[in-house]
């Protein structure tokens, strides 16, 4: 009976990890780019104006593999704790601790591939129930979505089901620098007719992509850095925000 009990406990634990996988497990697979970074598929990528044809293979391989998702853990850490979003979250998410809330201005980096040539998705909070981005699908625009529709695609709930996304979520220290990047990324982008592209055209609008947005409007006031290859990657960009600026994790979606 006890031999049995013990069979029964080991087969509940190793279900449940397989279910409801946990952030640790992710970050060991969250290096692992969905992205096809095969010469095939860049060749596709140029013919179809995903990416512009004056970068080359070279370089192309260099932004989706130069930076990683947790690259910045040593130095801007990442709590393990749950943002709170104003949706009811499943119960399962509720095991997590809980964090402060979304504020407008924070930055979502998400390990989950979305955008069409990079690997990694960005987004910019333009209040705490929104969440401004671009997800390099066919014919995509600027997007508002919700928090809660973030979440469900690009982070946590996302995870729960292929045990390796989520997204981290990344602060300026001025509140007042937050909120005037988030309002200059609302009103040059919100319902805004831009395709996507990746280029090294930094200061153009459009076309446009995931992370160039976020990298942009913190840009307007001169907290970033340039990339050195004029291309501002999802991966990278808490390494592009000036020490001034006292960026930091504060959780995960």
């Amino acid at each position: 009976m006890f031999r049995k009990f013990i069979t029964f406990m080991v087969l509940l634990f190793t279900v449940t990890l397989l279910v409801y996988p946990n952030v640790s497990q992710a970050e060991e697979l969250n290096n692992k780019p969905e992205t096809d970074l095969s010469e095939e598929t860049y060749n596709q990528l140029i013919e179809n104006e995903i990416v512009d044809k004056k970068i080359s293979y070279e370089t192309w391989l260099i932004i989706n593999n130069e930076d990683k998702f947790n690259e910045f853990d040593s130095e801007i850490p990442v709590p393990n704790e749950l943002i709170q979003i104003e949706e009811n979250m499943t119960s399962n998410i509720q095991t997590f601790s809980t964090g402060p809330t979304l504020n407008k201005g924070d930055i979502l980096v998400s390990n989950g591939t979305s955008s069409f040539g990079l690997t990694g998705h960005a987004g910019i909070a333009i209040s705490s129930t929104q969440v401004l981005h671009i997800s390099g699908a066919k014919n995509s625009k600027p997007l508002v979505i919700t928090t809660k529709q973030w979440q469900d695609r690009y982070g946590i709930v996302q995870g729960q089901k292929d045990g390796r996304t989520h997204t981290n979520v990344y602060r300026v220290g001025s509140r007042t620098n937050a909120i005037r990047a988030a309002n200059w990324a609302k009103i040059n982008y919100q319902n805004k007719n831009y395709s996507y592209s990746i280029s090294m055209n930094l200061p153009s609008k459009n076309p446009t992509y995931c992370s160039k947005i976020v990298w942009q409007a913190y840009d307007s006031i001169s907290a970033v850095k340039k990339p050195t290859t004029l291309i501002a990657t999802p991966y990278g960009l808490p390494g592009y925000f000036k020490t001034n600026q006292n960026l930091k994790g504060v959780g995960i979606i």
